[in-house]
Formats: structure tokens, C-alpha cells, sequence
């Protein structure tokens, strides 16, 4: 079997990221190999991630709405989990830059365990939230089960500037 293909299955079976290195033992191959086998899936359409945990295969468990806010950094942990408690999971932040025009970056937080998660890395690698580039004006990316629980979302961040698209 092609190793592009190998690679596909073993995401289809995944329903964590899989470390580019674990990809690479299994298929016995580089990692460096990996990643160009994972470019040339992303180019012929498949909805490939790139997490800081690994790889996952993207897919749809709902309806994708998108949401804009306005907060400080000191927030970003009480959005986040008013989200997730509401029944959304936040898959991005988006920002609009002066110069480099849109910049997204990947959030996937579903549960209030994967929200310490990210808030630890926030802290530990004392990196710039992408909202500091926009004065705290940021899109996120959500995906809920219904417009019900997109409602249920927009009032649980009410206290914020909320924008719909």
C-alpha cells in the first residue's frame, strides 16, 4: 500500500492527533518524510490538521459558525470555558493584521481539560495571543451540534463585543 494511503488510515482510525513520529515508526519512514507526505495529502484536499499534539483528520460533527469578540488576554480562559460549558468547541482564533492580512490560528478546545491544556502552553511559552495583534478583536471558529446550543453560546459570552457572521 502507498504510504500517503497508509497514512490516511491510520488518521481515519485515530480520533486523537498522532504524532508525526508515531506516523513514521509505523509506516518506516522518516519524519521528515512524513511531513512531505502530509503536504501533498493537504494538497489533494484532505482535511489534514496540524496540531501541536500531532496530526488528526479533520471532521465535521456539527454546524461551523463563526463569532466575533472583543477581550483582553486576562479573558481568554473565562471565554473559552463559558464556550465549551455552553456546548461549543472552539476550533480557532482568527485576526485581522494590517500587513499580513488574515492570520488563524488552531484552538481545539472541547472540554474544560483541553482548555487548562492550552492556557498552560499560553503561560509556559509566554507566546502573544493573536487577539493582542488586533486589540483584542478576534474571530473564533465554532462548531455546536445545533442553532440551539450556537444561541446558548452567544449568551454565555454576552459580556463580550459579539459580532455574528
Amino acid at each position: 500500500m502507498e504510504n500517503k494511503k497508509k497514512i490516511l488510515k491510520i488518521l481515519e482510525k485515530s480520533d486523537v492527533p498522532v504524532k508525526g513520529k508515531e506516523l513514521a515508526e509505523k509506516i518506516r519512514v522518516s519524519r521528515q518524510m512524513i511531513i512531505q507526505y502530509i503536504s501533498k495529502l493537504k494538497s489533494e484536499g484532505h482535511k489534514i490538521i496540524s496540531t501541536r499534539e500531532g496530526y488528526i483528520l479533520e471532521r465535521e460533527e456539527g454546524l461551523r459558525k463563526m463569532i466575533a469578540v472583543k477581550h483582553s488576554t486576562e479573558e481568554i480562559e473565562k471565554e473559552l470555558v463559558a464556550i465549551i460549558k455552553a456546548g461549543g468547541k472552539v476550533l480557532d482564533v482568527i485576526v485581522e493584521h494590517p500587513i499580513y492580512g488574515e492570520i488563524k490560528g488552531r484552538i481545539d478546545v472541547k472540554n474544560e481539560e483541553d482548555v487548562i491544556k492550552f492556557m498552560s502552553l499560553l503561560k509556559t511559552t509566554k507566546a502573544t495571543p493573536l487577539l493582542e495583534l488586533a486589540n483584542g478583536v478576534h474571530i473564533h471558529t465554532i462548531e455546536v451540534p445545533n442553532e440551539e446550543v450556537f444561541e446558548n453560546v452567544k449568551v454565555a459570552i454576552r459580556d463580550y463585543l459579539i459580532l455574528e457572521f
